[in-house]
């Protein structure tokens, strides 16, 4: 794994997973990240990687091996209708989001290899 600058930083001396306020009234400290948060309608994941020739249909396809989605919004250049390399796609439960992530983070779509996250993590110590 190739390491940068900010890796031999002391104040970045901290668990992957973790964040550090940087804010300048705060005491330094690390907050660790708790999972994720339910949108207004659901569980949001958020994939990237999407190969620009993608259609909804195939991200969709994919997606709903893994529990019923509710809703989906992949970008496209206007000028070219090619897929601008994201989407957001939400689940009605955490357990479908989290089955999704778990099984298609790193998966091949159209031959690109796509990343799955939460759209939305709350870190502990704010409301």
């Amino acid at each position: 794994m190739q390491r940068s600058p900010r890796d031999d930083n002391p104040d970045n001396d901290h668990e992957a997973g973790e964040i550090r306020s940087r804010h300048p009234h705060h005491q330094q400290r690390t907050i660790p990240r708790t999972g994720a948060v339910r949108s207004v309608e659901g569980w949001v994941v958020f994939v990237t990687g999407i190969h620009e020739e993608a259609q909804e249909d195939d991200i969709s396809d994919a997606f709903s091996d893994h529990g019923t989605v509710t809703k989906m919004q992949m970008n496209v250049d206007r000028q070219t209708g090619l897929a601008k390399g994201y989407a957001l796609v939400e689940y009605a439960s955490q357990t479908e989001a989290q089955d999704a992530i778990n099984n298609l983070h790193g998966a091949k779509i159209l031959g690109k290899t796509i990343a799955v996250n939460w759209a939305f993590v709350k870190p502990t110590g704010y409301r």
